[in-house]
Protein backbone atom coordinates (compact mmCIF):
# COMPACT_ATOMS: atom_id res chain seq x y z
CA UNK A 1 0.00 0.00 0.00
CA UNK A 2 3.12 2.35 0.09
CA UNK A 3 4.75 1.74 -3.54
CA UNK A 4 4.05 3.93 -6.30
CA UNK A 5 4.20 3.40 -9.92
CA UNK A 6 7.68 5.31 -10.89
CA UNK A 7 7.78 6.73 -14.34
CA UNK A 8 10.76 5.33 -16.64
CA UNK A 9 12.09 8.66 -17.32
CA UNK A 10 12.90 9.71 -13.72
CA UNK A 11 15.86 8.38 -12.98
CA UNK A 12 16.36 5.90 -9.83
CA UNK A 13 18.37 8.79 -7.50
CA UNK A 14 16.12 11.29 -8.58
CA UNK A 15 13.51 9.15 -7.71
CA UNK A 16 15.32 8.58 -4.13
CA UNK A 17 14.51 12.01 -3.26
CA UNK A 18 10.87 12.23 -3.34
CA UNK A 19 10.17 9.72 0.03
CA UNK A 20 11.90 11.75 2.15
CA UNK A 21 13.79 15.18 1.09
CA UNK A 22 11.10 16.21 -1.10
CA UNK A 23 7.77 15.43 0.96
CA UNK A 24 9.53 16.45 4.07
CA UNK A 25 10.56 19.82 2.80
CA UNK A 26 7.21 20.39 0.89
CA UNK A 27 5.52 19.56 4.49
CA UNK A 28 7.71 22.37 6.21
CA UNK A 29 5.54 24.74 3.19
CA UNK A 30 2.42 22.84 3.60
CA UNK A 31 2.32 23.37 7.62
CA UNK A 32 3.55 26.79 7.79
CA UNK A 33 0.33 27.83 6.13
CA UNK A 34 1.89 30.24 3.67
CA UNK A 35 0.16 32.25 1.87
CA UNK A 36 0.23 33.78 -1.37
CA UNK A 37 2.89 36.88 -1.51
CA UNK A 38 3.95 35.97 1.94
CA UNK A 39 7.29 36.30 3.29
CA UNK A 40 9.28 33.21 4.77
CA UNK A 41 12.35 32.24 6.28
CA UNK A 42 14.11 28.55 5.65
CA UNK A 43 17.03 28.33 8.13
CA UNK A 44 19.02 25.50 6.82
CA UNK A 45 19.76 24.91 3.40
CA UNK A 46 20.87 20.88 3.35
CA UNK A 47 18.69 18.64 0.90
CA UNK A 48 15.28 19.24 3.23
CA UNK A 49 15.62 22.64 3.98
CA UNK A 50 16.01 23.17 -0.15
CA UNK A 51 12.86 21.39 -0.88
CA UNK A 52 11.39 23.72 1.97
CA UNK A 53 12.22 26.56 -0.19
CA UNK A 54 10.91 24.54 -3.62
CA UNK A 55 7.87 24.20 -1.40
CA UNK A 56 7.23 27.90 -0.48
CA UNK A 57 7.76 29.20 -3.75
CA UNK A 58 5.26 26.66 -5.08
CA UNK A 59 2.70 28.11 -2.01
CA UNK A 60 2.95 31.24 -3.01
CA UNK A 61 5.59 32.61 -1.46
CA UNK A 62 6.89 36.65 -2.46
CA UNK A 63 9.92 36.75 -0.75
CA UNK A 64 12.18 33.71 0.84
CA UNK A 65 14.76 34.45 2.66
CA UNK A 66 17.16 31.18 2.52
CA UNK A 67 19.93 30.77 5.80
CA UNK A 68 23.14 28.80 5.19
CA UNK A 69 26.68 28.77 4.43
CA UNK A 70 27.82 26.02 1.76
CA UNK A 71 28.84 28.17 -1.36
CA UNK A 72 26.93 25.24 -3.69
CA UNK A 73 23.82 25.02 -1.11
CA UNK A 74 23.39 29.08 -1.53
CA UNK A 75 23.38 28.28 -5.31
CA UNK A 76 20.60 25.55 -5.24
CA UNK A 77 18.44 27.57 -2.98
CA UNK A 78 18.68 30.43 -5.29
CA UNK A 79 17.81 27.68 -7.68
CA UNK A 80 14.81 26.35 -6.18
CA UNK A 81 13.27 30.00 -5.47
CA UNK A 82 15.31 31.75 -2.39
CA UNK A 83 15.34 35.74 -3.17
CA UNK A 84 17.96 36.62 -0.19
CA UNK A 85 20.65 34.52 1.20
CA UNK A 86 21.50 34.89 5.05
CA UNK A 87 24.93 33.01 6.05
CA UNK A 88 24.82 32.69 9.67
CA UNK A 89 28.50 32.96 9.85
CA UNK A 90 27.93 36.79 9.09
CA UNK A 91 26.54 37.45 12.88
CA UNK A 92 23.20 36.74 14.52
CA UNK A 93 20.58 35.09 12.35
CA UNK A 94 17.86 36.85 13.93
CA UNK A 95 19.37 40.60 13.42
CA UNK A 96 19.98 39.57 9.92
CA UNK A 97 16.77 38.88 8.85
CA UNK A 98 14.87 41.60 10.32
CA UNK A 99 17.89 44.38 9.04
CA UNK A 100 17.31 42.93 5.80
CA UNK A 101 13.14 43.25 6.46
CA UNK A 102 13.08 46.87 7.54
CA UNK A 103 12.32 45.65 11.08
CA UNK A 104 9.09 44.22 10.01
CA UNK A 105 9.99 40.18 10.07
CA UNK A 106 8.66 37.25 8.42
CA UNK A 107 5.14 35.70 7.62
CA UNK A 108 6.76 32.14 8.50
CA UNK A 109 9.55 30.47 9.44
CA UNK A 110 10.49 26.15 8.17
CA UNK A 111 12.91 25.26 10.49
CA UNK A 112 15.30 22.60 8.60
CA UNK A 113 18.67 22.44 10.28
CA UNK A 114 19.70 24.60 13.49
CA UNK A 115 20.86 23.31 17.23
CA UNK A 116 18.35 23.85 19.98
CA UNK A 117 18.42 27.42 20.42
CA UNK A 118 16.55 27.66 16.76
CA UNK A 119 13.19 27.51 17.77
CA UNK A 120 13.81 30.58 20.25
CA UNK A 121 15.78 32.52 17.41
CA UNK A 122 12.66 31.86 15.39
CA UNK A 123 10.54 33.70 17.83
CA UNK A 124 12.62 36.87 17.29
CA UNK A 125 11.80 37.72 13.66
CA UNK A 126 8.15 35.60 12.53
CA UNK A 127 5.41 38.35 13.40
CA UNK A 128 2.74 37.84 15.66
CA UNK A 129 0.11 35.67 14.04
CA UNK A 130 3.30 34.10 12.03
CA UNK A 131 4.10 30.22 11.92
CA UNK A 132 7.11 28.75 12.85
CA UNK A 133 7.08 24.90 11.63
CA UNK A 134 9.83 22.30 12.43
CA UNK A 135 11.60 19.46 9.96
CA UNK A 136 14.47 19.85 12.27
CA UNK A 137 14.85 16.49 14.05
CA UNK A 138 16.34 17.88 17.77
CA UNK A 139 17.82 14.74 19.17
CA UNK A 140 19.96 15.99 22.18
CA UNK A 141 19.37 18.30 25.41
CA UNK A 142 16.63 18.32 27.61
CA UNK A 143 14.51 21.37 26.56
CA UNK A 144 14.05 23.65 23.72
CA UNK A 145 13.33 26.98 25.52
CA UNK A 146 12.37 30.16 23.93
CA UNK A 147 11.69 33.70 25.12
CA UNK A 148 8.60 34.62 26.84
CA UNK A 149 9.03 38.24 25.45
CA UNK A 150 10.04 37.05 21.74
CA UNK A 151 6.90 34.86 21.92
CA UNK A 152 4.54 37.74 22.75
CA UNK A 153 4.23 36.40 26.88
CA UNK A 154 1.76 34.05 24.80
CA UNK A 155 -0.53 36.76 23.76
CA UNK A 156 1.03 37.47 20.08
CA UNK A 157 -0.81 34.12 18.24
CA UNK A 158 3.02 32.98 17.17
CA UNK A 159 2.14 29.45 16.09
CA UNK A 160 4.72 27.05 16.78
CA UNK A 161 4.28 23.36 15.13
CA UNK A 162 6.32 20.63 14.19
CA UNK A 163 5.96 16.63 12.95
CA UNK A 164 6.41 14.09 10.43
CA UNK A 165 6.23 13.93 7.17
CA UNK A 166 2.67 12.33 5.53
CA UNK A 167 3.94 9.21 3.46
CA UNK A 168 2.33 6.18 1.64
CA UNK A 169 1.40 5.50 -2.01
CA UNK A 170 -1.08 8.76 -2.61
CA UNK A 171 1.60 11.18 -0.95
CA UNK A 172 4.34 9.67 -3.48
CA UNK A 173 2.12 9.96 -6.69
CA UNK A 174 1.67 13.79 -5.68
CA UNK A 175 5.46 14.43 -5.38
CA UNK A 176 5.81 12.40 -8.58
CA UNK A 177 3.24 14.50 -10.18
CA UNK A 178 5.30 17.52 -9.38
CA UNK A 179 8.33 15.99 -11.37
CA UNK A 180 6.65 15.27 -14.18
CA UNK A 181 4.60 18.45 -14.78
CA UNK A 182 8.29 20.02 -14.21
CA UNK A 183 7.22 22.17 -11.27
CA UNK A 184 9.96 20.74 -8.90
CA UNK A 185 13.34 19.04 -10.22
CA UNK A 186 14.92 17.10 -7.19
CA UNK A 187 18.47 16.36 -9.29
CA UNK A 188 19.61 19.44 -7.63
CA UNK A 189 19.93 17.90 -4.59
CA UNK A 190 22.02 15.06 -6.01
CA UNK A 191 25.40 15.39 -5.87
CA UNK A 192 27.43 11.78 -5.63
CA UNK A 193 25.95 8.56 -7.40
CA UNK A 194 27.50 5.37 -5.77
CA UNK A 195 27.03 1.81 -7.57
CA UNK A 196 26.82 -1.09 -5.30
CA UNK A 197 26.70 -2.16 -1.63
CA UNK A 198 30.74 -1.79 -1.55
CA UNK A 199 30.54 1.81 -1.97
CA UNK A 200 28.06 2.57 1.27
CA UNK A 201 30.70 3.37 3.34
CA UNK A 202 32.00 5.56 1.33
CA UNK A 203 28.75 7.72 1.46
CA UNK A 204 28.22 7.60 4.73
CA UNK A 205 31.11 9.38 5.63
CA UNK A 206 30.63 11.73 3.18
CA UNK A 207 27.55 12.48 5.05
CA UNK A 208 29.70 12.56 8.37
CA UNK A 209 32.21 14.94 6.94
CA UNK A 210 30.39 17.01 4.68
CA UNK A 211 32.65 18.34 2.12
CA UNK A 212 31.89 21.69 0.52
CA UNK A 213 30.31 20.09 -2.68
CA UNK A 214 27.86 17.75 -0.83
CA UNK A 215 24.10 18.24 -0.61
CA UNK A 216 23.15 14.43 -1.06
CA UNK A 217 25.34 11.41 -1.84
CA UNK A 218 23.13 8.21 -3.49
CA UNK A 219 24.08 4.58 -3.58
CA UNK A 220 22.07 2.49 -6.44
CA UNK A 221 21.84 -1.03 -5.81
CA UNK A 222 20.36 -3.12 -8.90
Amino acid sequence: MNLAHLPEDIPLEVASMMPDMMTTGFHGAELADIQLGDTVAVIGIGPVGLMAVAGAKLRGAGRILAVGSRPNCVEAAKFYGATDIINYKNGPVDEQMLELTNGQGVDAVIIAGGNSDIIATATKFVIPGGTIFNINYFGEGDELPISRLDWGCGMAHKDIRGGLTPGGRYRMEQMINLVVNDRVDPSKLVTHVFEGFDKLEEAFYLMKEKPQDLIKPVVLVQ
